[in-house]
């Protein structure tokens, strides 16, 4: 007796098995390619609240604070107003990083008098003015290397 193949239509099993393993193999690829970045804040004024962190890969986004990584640090391990951490998961680019000292744990800016409250800090920058600094003024190039960032945080 004659065996019948069923019908499986124009692609067999191995076609499909072939096109898994291609985009596992990209996406592998885009993960080694990934880097991390250790972050040193310091000039943390107390233990009290949590540090968030926000990323930025363009001035648009910062204007209208839509992060592409977001982050929250807690204070556990402050000593001497300094803490690290790190992000990974970023792949080389150009991006900026943006930091609230969240003392009273509501997750936004508290303002006194018209002042903000709360500390702030931005990568590699320490803003002086009265005024948000642009997103030109604290970007940094991510390359195929990891990469280590100061914040120091600013209270006023």
């Amino acid at each position: 007796m004659k065996s019948i193949q069923p019908n499986i239509g124009l692609f067999s099993y191995y076609y499909y098995m072939r096109i898994f393993f291609i985009i596992l193999f990209f996406i592998l690829i885009s993960i080694v390619k990934a880097q991390t970045i250790t972050i040193e804040f310091t000039n943390i004024r107390s233990s009290k609240g949590q540090l968030l962190l926000g990323v930025y890969d363009n001035g648009e986004d910062y204007k209208e604070k839509i992060a592409i990584k977001k982050q929250t640090v807690y204070k556990t391990n402050l000593k001497e107003g300094k803490l690290t951490t790190t992000i990974t998961g970023l792949k080389p680019g150009t991006y900026g990083i943006a930091l609230l000292d969240d003392e009273d744990y509501d997750r936004k800016m508290a303002f006194r008098f018209f002042l903000p409250h709360e500390g702030f800090a931005f990568s590699n920058y320490y803003h002086t003015g009265f005024t948000r600094p642009v997103y030109d003024d604290f970007k940094f190039q991510l390359g195929n290397e990891d990469k280590k960032i100061v914040m120091k945080l600013r209270y006023l």
